[in-house]
């Protein structure tokens, strides 16, 4: 029986679509997602914290989910931008996208992180409750 080099059994792979293998041996980019406070961001801005292993694009999203289960964007923290590796604080100061307070509520944090080079885009999300005291 006659043996495909590696290389070659590799592009054929590729090339019928198979996809690699993922699981817990992933790798993660992000570490020490957190949001402080989670209650508040009326008086004091929340503090978004989490540490990049690696060099990433980021983007921060504030979302509210509606009545009818789609996503609502409240405020979009960070544009996709090249971050590089170490810990990392944005803020949201409770803003909407019209400049007034967001109505208090539930709201989720959505970081994504992607590896340069990669097309795979890890989502974190945290839900914080915003209220007035």
């Amino acid at each position: 029986m006659r043996r495909l080099p590696a290389a070659l059994a590799v592009a054929l792979a590729l090339a019928v679509g198979c996809t690699p293998p993922t699981g817990p041996t992933d790798f993660q980019v992000v570490s020490g997602f957190r949001v402080d406070p989670t209650f508040n961001a009326f008086n004091e801005a929340c503090e978004i914290r989490y540490t990049l292993e690696e060099s990433a694009l980021v983007q921060i999203r504030i979302v509210r989910i509606a009545s009818d289960g789609s996503k609502e964007l409240v405020r979009q923290i960070t544009e996709e931008r090249r971050e590089t590796s170490g810990p990392r604080t944005a803020a949201w100061r409770g803003v909407g996208p019209n400049g007034l307070f967001a109505p208090q509520g539930e709201y989720v944090v959505e970081l994504y992180a992607r590896l340069d080079g990669s097309d795979r885009t890890e989502q974190w999300d945290l839900t914080t409750i915003m209220f007035r005291s």
